[in-house]
């Protein structure tokens, strides 16, 4: 995951994090949030615009 190259403190993070993102890929758009905190990715929405 990117995120581990990005925030490398991992639990120890104190900062703010990144917040919602969404990545779009053809007719595919993801929106996710990235708890740095707890090392993991929380998908909020997949939307398939096929």
């Amino acid at each position: 995951m990117r995120e581990s190259m990005v925030f490398l403190d991992g639990q120890a993070f104190s900062g703010a994090g990144p917040g919602r993102r969404t990545e779009e890929r053809g007719s595919l758009m993801l929106t996710f949030l990235t708890d740095v905190r707890g090392e993991r990715v929380v998908t909020v929405q997949v939307t398939w615009f096929g």
